[in-house]
């Protein structure tokens, strides 16, 4: 017993050194931002340029289909693709960070969740993109912006706590188990299309509608956008998004706390 209490003290030690060198990884994630566009005559402005034309084609394609009117359903998709991007590469590119951070794990004492944090932070920098067209949002679809808004706050924290746990998981399992990379790849690809992203959980049937109520990740989103949208969110989403934050924690602490002295002989 004494050694398990051992071992997640070093890990919960290890999470707070890595967040001390938020210098370190502060820089090294908005490298890494600059390094994908570099050399490119728009550079960063490429991570806005997409989400507009993906939020233009799913309004062409699904608003009519769906029933709904381009004045709700365009920023509705707007922000719920923000935040399923940031969702999104952060769980599949977290499955791999210890595995692409092989050589600083072997050849520097550096704390492993520092690998994380810069996972994250260079994700936040990417919706931050995303989300400077949110003034624009309010302005050509005529959202009444209030103090709810405030509430998109808290919910962005608790949505970047739950990225951070689970890319933590997924990054300790996918060093040790190298199919958990296509697998988590996979399943988010389903994710997606079981996720109210793009549809209203209400507006496809009462199955979809279900599928919804049960995924973590609709909650999470809805915490969120509905405040930005000038919304309240649903009564259950902020249980569901604790609950689920709470036990990503739990279960990305137990990982690190039993893995952690082995992860650079598996990498």
């Amino acid at each position: 017993m004494s050694g398990w209490r051992i071992s997640f003290t070093d890990a919960v030690a290890d999470l707070g050194a890595g967040r001390e060198r938020r210098w370190l990884w502060g820089a090294l994630g908005w490298n890494d931002v600059r390094q994908r566009h570099s050399g490119s005559l728009l550079g960063s402005l490429w991570i806005s340029a997409n989400i507009v034309l993906l939020v233009a084609c799913l309004t062409l394609v699904f608003g009519g289909a769906l029933g709904e009117s381009v004045r709700t359903y365009a920023p509705y998709v707007a922000i719920g693709l923000a935040l399923w991007q940031f969702v999104n590469a952060s769980i599949n590119e977290g499955s791999l960070v210890f595995v692409t951070a092989s050589e600083s794990i072997r050849n520097s004492p550096l704390p492993l969740s520092l690998h994380v944090f810069r996972l994250i932070w260079r994700n936040l920098v990417v919706l931050a993109h995303h989300l400077v067209l949110l003034p624009l949002l309010i302005l050509v679809f005529a959202i009444t912006p209030g103090p709810a808004m405030l509430l998109a706050v808290p919910g962005l924290i608790l949505l970047t706590l739950f990225a951070f746990f689970a890319a933590l998981l997924l990054g300790l399992l996918g060093a040790r188990f190298r199919d958990i990379a296509p697998v988590v790849g996979n399943f988010m690809q389903l994710l997606f299309f079981l996720t109210p992203v793009f549809w209203q959980p209400g507006a496809i049937g009462p199955l979809a509608a279900r599928l919804a109520a049960v995924n973590p990740l609709t909650a999470l989103i809805d915490i969120v956008r509905a405040p930005l949208l000038g919304e309240a969110a649903h009564q259950l989403s902020w249980p569901i998004a604790l609950a689920a934050t709470a036990l990503a924690a739990a279960a990305a602490l137990a990982a690190l706390a039993g893995m952690r002295r082995r992860l650079a002989y598996w990498v």
